[in-house]
């Protein structure tokens, strides 16, 4: 009775792969739209993206997960120059070895002592957390470069403030200066060395396109230092940047005072920096209890134990 059932289940099955297989080699499709797709592509004209994109822009979600897990961007906020093709090999060469001396460690202990060892679906275990730790090693490296370049940015607003406001100086020249004469170097390799060119030259996200704002609606040439600088904000997810190209689209379009609303935007980041401040003092006030609650166990565990093994012995008598 089962087999009545599978065969035709399984025949269905495959005609139905069968016709998806054709539609997708585009059988079905006018020679004349295969044609233009064709050309088209040889153009570059088709503008269709690709089928996880497109569910991205109906399950946020998804979106979210996708942007999360995409390796290449990762590698790009992080400063790495490997190729998410190389991270990848890496990542199975160390997995792949840890499996496999667990396999041997298995081997090692069935022949010296005649009686199984770990299991190796144990070992499939540690190798998958290997990976898993090698993404969050390079999610954490993204993290904290994307709050250094803010952190810089945030601190080089006062002396930005000063520096232009005399129309001497542009912007950007101002913030070199200025990065190479920080502590920690990020903020000036990155601007230094052109590896913002990595994310921001790549074709934009519809859904978080900022259109690069050109005198007059013109599309063409390169964009000014208030939409690349939104532009880099956007593609490596750095709040500063977005501020400080808003801050100077504000000072081109409606002609304010270049070193007030820089000495704004410095004193509201000071404002929120402090902020969190106070909220991460709250926190460790919080997590400092806890350890201090937990040193009282021991005490009870030495003030508890003789008291219940007396009274284990009275009721025994």
């Amino acid at each position: 009775m089962g087999e009545v059932i599978l065969l035709p289940l399984l025949a269905l099955l495959v005609g139905a792969a069968w016709i998806l297989g054709l539609r997708w080699l585009g059988m079905y499709s006018d020679p004349a739209v295969l044609a233009w797709r064709r050309l088209a592509r040889l153009r570059g004209l088709d503008r269709r993206r690709p089928l996880g994109e497109r569910l991205g822009d109906r399950l946020p979600l998804l979106r979210r997960l996708q942007a999360e897990t995409d390796v290449g961007r990762l590698l790009a906020i992080a400063g790495r120059e490997e190729t998410p093709t190389v991270w990848l090999l890496w990542t199975l060469t160390y997995a792949g070895g840890v499996l496999v001396a667990w396999l041997a460690l298995d081997e090692l202990v069935l022949v010296t002592q005649r009686q199984p060892g770990p299991p190796p679906a144990l070992g499939l275990l540690v190798a998958g957390g290997v990976a898993a730790l090698s993404y969050v090693h390079l999610r954490n490296q993204a993290l904290a470069r994307q709050r250094h370049l803010g952190r810089a940015i945030a601190d080089s607003l006062p002396h930005l403030a000063v520096m232009t406001y005399h129309h001497r100086l542009p912007v950007s020249e101002a913030l070199l200066v200025f990065a190479r004469c920080q502590q920690d170097p990020s903020l000036y390799r990155f601007l230094s060395e052109g590896s913002w060119h990595r994310l921001v030259d790549q074709p934009a996200d519809p859904a978080e396109a900022i259109p690069p704002a050109t005198p007059g609606g013109a599309s063409s040439g390169p964009p000014g230092t208030a939409a690349l600088y939104e532009r880099i904000g956007a593609a490596y997810r750095v709040p500063m940047f977005l501020a400080l190209g808003s801050a100077l689209s504000m000072v081109n379009e409606r002609g304010l005072n270049s070193q007030q609303v820089l000495t704004r935007l410095a004193r509201d980041t000071l404002n929120d920096r402090a902020a969190e401040a106070r909220v991460t003092a709250a926190q460790t006030k919080t997590l400092v209890v806890v350890p201090m609650g937990l040193m009282i166990i021991p005490i009870l565990v030495l003030i508890g134990a003789p008291i219940i093994t007396n009274l284990t012995t009275l009721f025994a008598r």
